[in-house]
């Protein structure tokens, strides 16, 4: 019998610890576990971060944090995909090893092999010790520090679709456990995602059909402040009004179906509304010519069961009125 063994032998009722996919009332908003990873029961998500395609460093062996500079250099496997770094504060009467002995069995009982596991003095230093997995994504939600109770597991699943790779840190603080779930979906960058149409191009999609849908405007995910990349497709939209100044349009926001209906209809609607007032503020379009309009999830034009079709639904587009 190992010591993990001894110390919880209930370890094989993961499935009543675990709960994958279930939003807790106190979680952020707009968070999810990952459906591969689940959660610890009575655990609440305080951070949520997710990219579509980013990079990320998860510590494959003993770090030794008495190193000077990077302490993750040579001991970390640097991954890049869809991300998705998720923090936990988890129930008050748990211990990390507890929690984490869960994780694993959950994950091994998926088919995930634990490439590495550690605590304590193995590994990350013992007590007080400071962590940072990751990189900038993960880095701002995993920077603690822990008492004598840590513990951290990498387990990776092999898929034909691209492998999935799950980082588990637990370490128990002052109040109450803290659980850092980071997860890399690997997967080859897009290329040729640069989506630009110029004034012709609008105004020939608006002729056609009545509506065109642009990917030339750009939003951090879950915010709706333009970001400065989107200025040549505005600096078209101005062209395209100024050479039809007859003309008026709706300018819509879409999202994908990622979260909550009601949330994503207001998030479309700020996104619209933040089109709209670069508009008449940087480029001098009249206001009384534009209408801005929230459309959320509910005007799809591609299936939401892949990334590819929520890429396609992310949008906004400019319809005739």
């Amino acid at each position: 019998m190992s010591k993990y063994e001894l110390f919880f032998p209930a370890v094989t009722l993961i499935a009543l610890a675990l709960c994958a996919g279930s939003a807790r009332a106190a979680d952020v908003r707009g968070s999810q576990d990952h459906p591969l990873v689940g959660r610890y029961a009575g655990s609440e998500i305080t951070v949520y971060k997710q990219s579509q395609f980013g990079e990320a460093r998860l510590l494959d062996r003993p770090m030794n944090l008495k190193a000077s500079g990077d302490k993750l250099a040579g001991v970390s496997l640097t991954l890049q995909g869809r991300i998705a770094a998720i923090r936990y504060d988890g129930p008050k009467d748990r211990s990390a090893l507890e929690i984490e002995q869960n994780f694993k069995s959950s994950l091994e009982t998926k088919g995930f092999e634990i490439l590495f596991e550690c605590g304590n003095q193995t590994c990350l230093g013992g007590e007080s010790s400071y962590f940072r997995l990751g990189g900038e994504l993960e880095g701002a939600m995993v920077n603690a520090r822990f008492g004598s109770g840590v513990r951290y597991l990498l387990a990776k699943l092999a898929r034909a679709e691209g492998d999935v790779y799950a980082a588990i840190l637990v370490g128990e603080s002052r109040s109450a456990p803290i659980i850092s779930v980071t997860t890399v979906e690997l997967k080859p960058i897009q290329v040729d995602r640069i989506v630009f149409l110029d004034a012709g191009a609008m105004a020939s999609g608006l002729d056609a059909s009545g509506r065109v849908a642009l990917y030339g405007i750009f939003f951090d995910t879950d915010k709706s402040d333009l970001k400065p990349e989107s200025k040549p497709t505005l600096v078209e939209i101005a062209k395209l009004l100024a050479a039809q100044p007859g003309s008026k349009l709706i300018v819509a926001g879409h999202t994908d179906n990622q979260g909550e209906f009601a949330y994503n209809l207001g998030l479309s609607d700020r996104r619209a509304k933040a089109v709209v007032a670069a508009l008449t503020r940087d480029h001098g379009v009249d206001p009384s010519r534009l209408t801005s309009f929230g459309a959320g999830m509910s005007s799809p034009i591609a299936l939401n069961n892949d990334d590819a079709g929520r890429a396609k639904n992310r949008r906004v587009e400019l319809v005739a009125r």
